[in-house]
């Protein structure tokens, strides 16, 4: 259930691709760690924890663990600056986590010089002083690969990163990776924003609730620098506008628009928005077709694959080409005595998004916890235990 009235003041959690940029780059080249907050998400402080075990005093007769758990944007941040601080290192995190895809940034490192062996436990790495004015990277699987070069740039003498291919998945976390180290590098103060990602749920929340019309989504910057501001445009093609306060931005819906009934959203640059608007789509009295979904598989859990199958109970779903999502929305409401239970795979964006189910159907999610990974406050906000039912 949720516990949310109408013109209420949400917090965001402050962006996690932001702060977790800007700890690694001060970490790198000022030394310092910033101190976090009590509401930043999971994934900072296991990248905030990881910096610390850097700047301990070491034993160099053996490797030391850099455990990162989940959290993909350490995975392979921490494996470039592990490359480039002197000692021996073990980084490793889940099962999961291991699975994902990193071999692109292995190559481009080895090619700088960097010694890196995978094992099962991990990556060993020995870390060493490095030079490499010119590196190519394929970032057809993550931008991440071309970030985590990015962030040691200035300490192996980077003059030229070339981007494999020209317009990867998730392009403008690189143009964000550069704006943070070039800010760093100044000295310029860090700003925290409040994370437009997270803010996809919110829009979602405002278009599909029956009682709520707006809301302030605190500390929200419509010219922020974070890719995924993008979802205020595309919301305003359902009805719901933004207006900048000082405050933050104010989320409101027109109950008079009327949505056209194909819908279509090109979400290569933006697959982090991929399961609120799918769910969002389930739940509308339309069709859309989400494009630009091939790496979405290769998220904390296989999301392509969770959202064809979870929202097959309750609208038309369609894969096609392994990056296409069709979703005919079902107007006709599920009424149960028992709960349909919908499996979140222990993913924090499935949670969210699939929670949003609860507004119109009798759902249970079978695990929510994970949602402090990237939003802790969500618990404020939303009770699994009273989700059964509208």
């Amino acid at each position: 259930m949720f516990r949310v009235l109408n013109h209420d003041t949400i917090r965001l959690n402050s962006s996690k691709s932001l702060l977790i940029r800007a700890l690694v780059a001060r970490f790198l080249y000022h030394g310092v760690l910033p101190d976090l907050t009590p509401g930043d998400s999971e994934d900072v402080r296991v990248v905030h924890r990881c910096l610390q075990t850097l700047s301990e005093p070491r034993s160099h007769s053996h490797p030391v663990t850099v455990d990162v758990r989940d959290c993909g944007a350490a995975y392979r941040f921490l494996m470039a600056v592990l490359s480039v601080t002197e000692g021996e290192w073990l980084l490793t995190g889940t099962p999961r986590l291991l699975e994902r895809p990193v071999e692109p940034l292995v190559y481009a490192l080895a090619a700088a010089g960097a010694e890196l062996n995978r094992s099962a436990a991990g990556w060993h790495i020995k870390g060493k002083p490095l030079h490499a004015e010119s590196i190519t990277v394929d970032c057809t699987l993550s931008s991440q690969f071309a970030s985590a070069l990015l962030l040691i740039g200035p300490k192996i003498g980077l003059k030229e990163l070339t981007v494999l291919p020209d317009n990867p998945p998730s392009e403008p976390y690189i143009d964000m990776t550069r704006r943070v180290v070039a800010d760093v590098l100044a000295d310029k103060p860090f700003r925290r924003e409040a994370d437009w990602s997270t803010s996809a749920f919110w829009y979602a929340f405002v278009l599909l609730s029956p009682s709520v019309d707006e809301l302030l989504l605190q500390d929200l910057r419509l010219d922020s620098i974070q890719g995924d501001n993008i979802i205020h445009l595309i919301f305003k093609e359902l009805g719901i506008s933004s207006k900048q306060k000082d405050e933050g931005v104010l989320v409101l819906k027109n109950r008079e628009f009327q949505l056209d009934f194909n819908h279509c959203f090109n979400l290569k640059k933006h697959p982090d928005l991929a399961p609120v608007l799918a769910v969002t789509a389930a739940m509308l009295p339309c069709s859309t077709t989400l494009t630009g979904l091939g790496n979405l598989n290769q998220k904390e859990s296989r999301r392509l694959d969770a959202l064809a199958h979870e929202l097959a109970h309750f609208a038309t779903v369609e894969v096609t080409g392994g990056d296409t999502l069709r979703i005919v929305g079902n107007m006709t409401e599920k009424t149960a005595s028992s709960p349909f239970v919908v499996n979140t795979r222990s993913d924090h964006r499935l949670v969210m998004a699939f929670s949003l189910l609860s507004l119109k159907y009798n759902i249970q999610l079978s695990d929510t916890e994970c949602v402090k990974k990237s939003y802790p406050e969500f618990e404020n906000y939303f009770n699994p235990a009273e989700s059964i039912g509208k």
